[in-house]
């Protein structure tokens, strides 16, 4: 019971962990500070989660071999990342990430500058990060431990439920959509999107090259951001509104 509970509190903490790198890399890359990362509601994003707990059971023997440890640590968080991408893709029927403007792609799941960046992230996980990670983590009393991880599992799959439960809907709502006028797509998606603004917006700002791959899916992607904006728009106008009340009120 212990070793199951720690071995899921290695993986949430690593899903929380990769959440921060994703948020300060884009960050950067973005030159604005960016929070909206990773599939589901909570600030974790389980593929690092994966590939954390790969790199703990299958490359900690190769501990006194860097060169074979990178060289796993590429492969194998590589073919997660590729088997990831295809299998929401049959899911949700939507490609989320695409690095085919990269150079040296796999159908532009993987790209080689991402792998290479996870092999040096590996050789840094196996030296330095879990090492610390688990003279911290074994301090911890095991009966506390084994309730911590329980409540996590507990709130990790309610948000997975969620999450999918809502995107899902989405994906037949979205499909079921006539190719109809511009006008009428735009209405079909706004009645849609109504329901779900908040979850949405963190949606596509973590996954601003999403594409949908049903027909018509570029047309409704389109719509889909354009809603969203006006969504967004009409809310940060009111809330203005509000603000500008309130300090006449407060004069009075």
């Amino acid at each position: 019971m212990y070793n199951i509970c720690l071995y899921f509190f290695m993986f949430y903490c690593y899903s929380i962990m990769g959440w921060i790198v994703e948020c300060i890399v884009c960050s950067i890359g973005q030159k604005k500070f960016v929070h909206d990362r990773g599939f589901l509601i909570g600030p974790y994003c389980p593929i690092y989660g994966f590939g954390a707990m790969y790199m703990y059971f299958f490359l900690s023997n190769y501990y006194h071999e860097p060169i074979t440890l990178f060289v796993m640590a590429v492969v194998g968080t590589s073919t997660l990342e590729f088997l990831t991408s295809y299998i929401m893709e049959k899911l949700f029927k939507a490609r989320w990430w695409d690095y085919s403007k990269e150079h040296f792609n796999l159908e532009g799941r993987i790209c080689l500058k991402n792998s290479l960046a996870f092999g040096i992230l590996g050789l840094i996980f196996i030296y330095l990060i879990n090492p610390v990670f688990l003279l911290v983590v074994k301090k911890i009393p095991e009966i506390v431990l084994i309730i911590i991880s329980v409540i996590l599992l507990i709130t990790f799959l309610i948000d997975n439920g969620i999450t999918f439960a809502i995107i899902n809907n989405l994906k037949n709502k979205l499909t079921n959509i006539r190719k109809d006028s511009t006008s009428d797509i735009d209405k079909q998606v706004k009645e849609i999107l109504s329901k779900h603004t908040f979850y949405l917006n963190k949606l596509f700002s973590a996954f601003p090259k999403v594409k949908f791959s049903f027909p018509i899916g570029e047309q409704i992607l389109s719509s889909v951001r354009k809603t969203l904006d006006n969504i967004n728009y009409l809310k940060k106008e009111r809330r203005k509104k509000i603000k500008e009340l309130r300090k006449e009120f407060s004069k009075k």
